[in-house]
């Protein structure tokens, strides 16, 4: 895969999710995850050609990440192994309702920098999209690195995607970081915010107030995920599909992997011209996610996700 263009370049952490089986303390499956990672395997089952960049640890759980991510067709020449720090653990509590809390083991902010000079020339002179986001583009010590892979590939054209994915209890700095998202946010083409994203950075709870008060601030497309309720751009909602969950990891990262796959296959001025099927597309796709434990195992491709469609087709 080296050597070859991608479509599109993630950029955040990657980790291991461990997560109890069948909710029973004691009990648990390992599964590759990060918010950014989890978006560049769907990414790459619909069939996108992707490249992650991270920092990880030159330990077991290192190998067994980019095994997987290998295994997925993600390439993986733009992740460091570093043998002075460890491969970030959450560790996924997974209540009644498929929801999960998670408890974090990681390094250092600094220790997971993923420095612009280090990433081999063909991918950032091969990709078309950049999608970043989580606690590598708003943490302090990322944040400016972050900015240094938008301003390099914005020379270029290449399309931005945002998906901060905060977490505000883990937040320590929120006036520094809600500043630095909104930064981060002038400089997108599309934003995929979850609700608990828009009440940090507009202190509303109301979606509609909230997306309005950021649409008189900020040019970029914003699609808001809304959890069980499903999802909305601008004024239009879609409904979520309902399934048997079995937990929610990765729900929001697989939406934004199918808005991310039909931009990439049609065109922003087309999807967002009707952004009504392409809403449900990557709706779908989350629900598939949900039905089976951990961010990625239940989807096995695009005709997958037809085949679904189908099936829930009124």
């Amino acid at each position: 895969m080296p050597g070859k263009s991608i479509d599109v370049l993630f950029l955040g952490g990657t980790s291991i999710d461990l997560i109890q089986n069948g909710r029973r303390a004691g009990k648990f499956s390992a599964s590759v995850g990060g918010s950014i990672t989890n978006s560049a395997v769907i990414s790459a089952k619909l069939g996108l050609k992707t490249a992650m960049l991270s920092r990880i640890g030159k330990d077991p759980l290192g190998d067994f990440a980019l095994q997987t991510l290998r295994s997925c067709q993600v390439n993986i020449s733009g992740i460091i192994q570093d043998p002075d720090i460890r491969t970030p653990l959450a560790i996924a509590n997974i209540d009644r309702t498929g929801n999960s809390a998670y408890t974090f083991y990681k390094n250092p902010a600094r220790s997971s920098i993923v420095p612009l000079k280090t990433v081999p020339k063909s991918l950032l002179n091969t990709c078309k999209f950049l999608h970043f986001g989580s606690s590598f583009s708003y943490q302090k010590e990322t944040f400016m690195e972050t900015l240094k892979y938008i301003r390099h590939l914005k020379k270029r054209g290449v399309f931005m995607s945002y998906d901060p994915n905060l977490r505000p209890y883990a937040i320590k700095d929120k006036k520094g970081t809600k500043k630095r998202v909104l930064r981060l946010l002038k400089q997108v083409d599309l934003a995929k915010l979850s609700l608990l994203d828009l009440k940090f950075l507009t202190g509303q709870k109301n979606p509609e107030k909230g997306l309005k008060k950021l649409k008189t601030q900020f040019k970029c497309e914003i699609i808001l995920t809304l959890g069980s309720k499903g999802a909305m751009h601008m004024s239009l909602r879609v409904p979520a599909f309902k399934v048997k969950v079995a937990d929610t990891i990765g729900a929001g990262d697989a939406f934004t992997a199918g808005i991310l796959y039909k931009i990439a296959r049609i065109g922003k001025m087309r999807v967002f011209s009707d952004i009504k099927p392409h809403l449900i597309f990557a709706s779908a796709i989350s629900a598939i996610i949900c039905t089976r434990p951990g961010a990625n195992k239940a989807l096995k491709g695009p005709g997958q996700v037809r085949s679904f469609l189908a099936k829930h087709a009124d």
